[in-house]
């Protein structure tokens, strides 16, 4: 009698043990989702509590590519919802709630910024808000408009890109931002604002002007520099297909506050350019987030970037408000309103941190006690250099308003 065999049966193949490094690989994947998802939900939060030190600042300084969080919360939201349905997980709930935490906010700062447009009669481009890349912004020509101790004071012109149907293209002068201390010409965001100008049918001419540092400080060179600027595009507009009579300035922050003392002041008849020749009327200006109250700029006590703001502020006039008021005063905007001073836009952040919103508002009040055509339009969540994107709600809206403004509609 043959005994039973009582060995185990051998395991089929297909029944093969479970992969030792399966789990390990799905936890460096959940790992790697929160390392990603976190941060995003941190930064859309800041966005929206810009009061908040640092948190605040950061979020602000990301809103203008919140679409993006949007995409990328959605995106989060997604994988960690499938993560969780495989396996339940505190981790995996809390890249899900972070995904979601992100989608919503950065959905909530787009929403605010386009019900702005909207109230200003912005039509912004959908598509246009993912665009990430500048593309060529190579200047036509560059020339010297002007010396300064021997040093060559520099423009770069671009052309008319559209048909003016004979008729002379209006000129639009840009000056940059910087602090009165650093940048160019060329700085990537003006030179953007320059090619988007010779798109529509500008003659677009961005200008250097001196610089301040801790030994020169040229609060009383940079103005009538850039006169001069706007005279070399009165006496050259005409070889470039540009009209002299319909010459515009624009300006962001530093180069904001220089563009609306030039405009005043040479409405006012108050500004010798450094150089010779007829300084032209300026039609209008329009600028971004400018110093409008280079005071209240100085005295920022903002606990992460006031002290920048003050080292600007005091490379460019020399001193405290205490100790040279009268430098404050001369390249305060406010100080050069006249009746009859050119058109005026300003767009800004309404949680810009380095330059306080509330000199662009003191600013509006005197531009209207003195009938002056103005506009003043906040970006909420927005902070400085909110143009950054080059797609942006900001960017759109402001670019859109100075269209209009430029051509008096």
């Amino acid at each position: 009698m043959t005994a039973p065999d009582t060995r185990p049966a051998a395991e089929p193949a297909s029944a093969a043990r479970p992969d030792p490094g399966a789990r390990p690989r799905r936890s460096v994947l959940v790992g790697v989702l929160l390392a990603v998802a976190l941060p995003l939900a941190v930064l859309s939060v800041g966005a929206l509590v810009p009061q908040v030190p640092w948190l605040g600042h950061t979020g602000v300084a990301v809103s203008p590519w919140a679409v993006w969080l949007v995409a990328a919360g959605i995106v989060v939201l997604v994988l960690g919802t499938v993560a969780l349905l495989r396996r339940p997980s505190v981790p995996r709930v809390v890249a899900l709630v972070a995904g979601a935490t992100t989608a919503v906010c950065s959905f909530t700062v787009v929403t605010q910024q386009l019900l702005v447009a909207q109230d200003h009669g912005v039509a912004v481009r959908i598509g246009e808000l993912f665009t990430l890349v500048r593309g060529d912004v190579s200047a036509d020509l560059d020339a010297e408009y002007a010396q300064l101790d021997g040093e060559p004071q520099e423009l770069s012109v671009w052309l008319p890109r559209t048909g003016q149907d004979g008729a002379p293209a209006p000129v639009v002068v840009l000056v940059h931002g910087g602090g009165w201390t650093s940048e160019d010409r060329l700085q990537p965001t003006t030179a953007s604002h320059a090619v988007w100008f010779a798109e529509q049918g500008f003659l677009a001419i961005s200008v250097d002007y001196p610089l301040s540092d801790d030994e020169d400080h040229r609060w009383d060179v940079v103005e009538p520099q850039v006169a001069c600027a706007l005279v070399w595009a009165g006496e050259h507009a005409a070889e470039h297909g540009g009209d002299p009579a319909e010459v515009h300035l624009v300006g962001d922050s530093a180069g904001g506050n220089v563009a609306l003392d030039v405009a005043y002041r040479a409405g006012a008849g108050d500004l010798e350019p450094a150089c010779s020749g007829e300084l032209p009327r300026v039609a209008a200006v329009s600028t971004l987030y400018p110093v409008a109250d280079p005071v209240a700029f100085h005295d920022n006590d903002d606990p992460v970037v006031g002290d920048a703001a003050r080292s600007m502020a005091e490379r460019y006039t020399g001193g405290a408000p205490g100790e040279v008021p009268e430098r404050y005063a001369a390249v305060w905007p406010a100080e050069h309103v006249r009746d009859g001073a050119p058109p005026t836009l300003m767009v800004l952040g309404a949680a810009d941190h380095l330059v306080p919103p509330a000199g662009a508002q003191d600013l509006a009040g005197v531009l209207a006690r003195h009938d002056v055509e103005h506009e003043l339009v906040e970006l909420p969540a927005a902070g400085h250099v909110f143009d950054a994107a080059a797609g942006g709600v900001g960017t759109q809206t402001w670019r859109e308003l100075t269209l209009r403004w430029f051509s008096g509609g």
